[in-house]
């Protein structure tokens, strides 16, 4: 599996493993954010995300001893980032949040996602991917894997950037569309992932 983060390989693991708070500062700027900018987005709380951005990060730094480098740190952070939030929503099930999603998504228990793991939801992010149509595909992968700018990718294959940005808007919202049908992990997956 390739990193989604190419900054963050088995050497940068390595040193976190070994305390390097260099290394640390690495993750956090490579994930902080996204973990962030996804809680706050469902939670619809600053002080909750802020919560669970520190929870995920200050584990993290307790565990860093047992980590395994040559494993995927994507797996490891998702089900942590994965965890917090479910446990937010598990305080709040009598609240709105809870009743709020339980209209999104009726007749389904979000406790149950749980059981989702992160290589079934990678498995559903890339069957998604094939299915975009062969332009749309090759305009992902450019800018998802390749890390190319749209101006990059509009010089590469011939085409505007007004069509590169609308390419990447269809496709995301057609990947995104695709892993909501597995309930809350996929959204977490796509929002920390993609």
């Amino acid at each position: 599996m390739t990193d989604h983060d190419p900054n963050i390989n088995s050497a940068t693991l390595k040193e976190l493993k070994g305390g390097s708070s260099r290394a640390f500062k690495a993750i956090f700027d490579a994930y902080g954010k996204k973990i962030h900018r996804f809680s706050l987005a469902y939670l619809k709380n600053e002080q909750e995300a802020e919560e669970i951005v520190q929870e995920v990060f200050l584990k993290i730094w307790k565990v860093r001893g047992d980590l395994q480098p040559d494993r995927s740190f994507d797996s490891f952070i998702f089900t942590m980032a994965k965890n917090a939030i479910l446990n937010t929503i598990r305080k709040a099930k009598n609240e709105q949040l809870y009743v709020s999603y339980a209209k999104l998504h009726p007749g389904r228990d979000i406790l149950l996602d749980d059981e989702l793991d992160f290589a079934e939801l990678e498995r559903a992010y890339k069957k998604a991917i094939e299915e975009l149509s062969p332009q749309r595909k090759k305009i992902f992968i450019l800018s998802r894997e390749r890390i190319l700018t749209n101006a990059e990718i509009s010089n590469q294959l011939g085409i505007s950037i007004k069509t590169v940005e609308n390419q990447m808007t269809t496709s995301i919202a057609q990947i995104r569309k695709s892993l909501m049908s597995m309930g809350f992990s996929g959204l977490i997956f796509f929002d920390l992932f993609h």
